[in-house]
């Protein structure tokens, strides 16, 4: 079996693996061995590595190898699950029901409709990343709800004293990032789940790849993320209490995001330019966050940037008022420019993660 030695022939076996996930036992694996004794065969003819790598080129996609199979209808259990998956986000309303203000029992309610998904899906078969992708979707309702509700009492500022004229000093989160966040949380709620009972609900012809998952969705884990972390330093209670928990649930993101990195740099065949964007990407991500994870301030409209000087008028009352949690950002690194923040926060958590995720994926097509 020579095929798994060969960059070429097992980049195409790989991806062949990947399409043939939704086959059942045992054609996938006598298929599977048939295509190695083919390719086994090409290597054996082939002169030079490119002559070899055209060779498997003229084998075409994989996935047209597998759907010429016939693929098998989706079962009775993945087609709950997928049901099950599109109906969560009605869990939302519950957000606008006047007489059901967000709090315990509509975060039991929540959590109680996600654990009904997670087990219709945990007990449906498919494909590695299509279940991860699956699992993701049945959590997501129930976090993002609570990163709502925590954002919207973290975002109510920091007040610092109001004047005679009615002019308030406020430190609160960079207002793009607010916005951006807050759709975040929008689309982990509301879009995984959708896009996740659309993947169940087809048969599948490719697979996505976990660690390409994991590039995909770093830009809303990103901005969601930084968001919270930026409300829990305005030095409310509830922010001094979940400090550590966020700073906990960020390092297991960049955590995840480093071992699908590590994954993808493994993978033979990639060119090394795309390795090189997925090293950056993976690397920066977590700096992203950082950056966007600070704070601006205002005085009666008046905005300033959380690293600059305030006022001269003002500094003593800055000095005196302004909790020591978000003085100024903490580490030395981070540029005091707002502009400058936003736009490397975005370029590390947004287009990075996106363009790594589009090379790779390119590759596996």
């Amino acid at each position: 079996m020579n095929a798994v030695k060969h960059s070429a022939a097992a980049e195409w076996l790989a991806r062949f693996d990947r399409a043939a996930a939704a086959l059942p036992q045992p054609r996938r694996g006598e298929l599977r061995q048939e295509l190695v004794e083919h390719l086994d065969a090409l290597i054996a003819e082939a002169a030079s590595e490119e002559e070899l790598a055209a060779a498997v080129a003229r084998l075409g996609d994989p996935a047209e190898t597998v759907a010429a199979e016939g693929l098998p209808p989706v079962s009775r259990a993945r087609a709950r699950a997928a049901l099950g998956l599109l109906l969560l986000p009605l869990t939302g309303l519950l957000y606008l029901t006047p007489a059901l203000p967000p709090g315990l029992p509509s975060m039991a309610l929540i959590v109680l409709a996600s654990v009904v998904v997670l087990t219709l899906v945990l007990r449906a078969e498919a494909a590695a990343g299509t279940r991860a992708l699956a699992v993701l979707g049945a959590l997501a309702p129930p976090l993002a709800g609570l990163g709502g509700i925590l954002d919207k009492v973290f975002q109510a500022g920091h007040p610092w004293r109001n004047e005679p004229d009615g002019s308030q000093y406020v430190w609160a989160s960079d207002s793009w990032v607010v916005v951006l966040g807050q759709l975040a949380m929008l689309l982990l709620g509301l879009g995984l789940p959708v896009l996740a009972g659309l993947r169940l609900r087809r048969a599948e012809t490719a697979g996505l790849s976990l660690d390409v998952l994991a590039l995909l969705l770093t830009p809303a884990v990103g901005l969601a993320t930084a968001l919270l972390l930026s409300g829990s330093r305005l030095g409310t209670s509830v922010g001094t209490m979940l400090d550590g928990p966020l700073l906990v649930v960020a390092l297991v993101c960049a955590a995840t995001l480093l071992a699908a990195g590590g994954l993808l740099l493994a993978r033979p065949g990639l060119a090394v330019l795309t390795k090189a964007l997925v090293l950056a990407a993976v690397l920066a991500a977590p700096v992203g966050v950082v950056l966007l994870a600070q704070h601006e301030t205002r005085l009666a409209g008046t905005v300033w940037d959380a690293g600059a000087e305030p006022p001269r008028d003002i500094a003593a009352d800055l000095t005196r008022a302004v909790p020591d949690s978000v003085r100024a950002p903490a580490p030395a690194w981070v540029p005091d420019d707002q502009s400058t923040r936003l736009g490397l926060g975005l370029l590390f958590v947004v287009v990075l993660p996106l363009a790594a995720a589009w090379r790779v994926r390119g590759r596996e097509l």
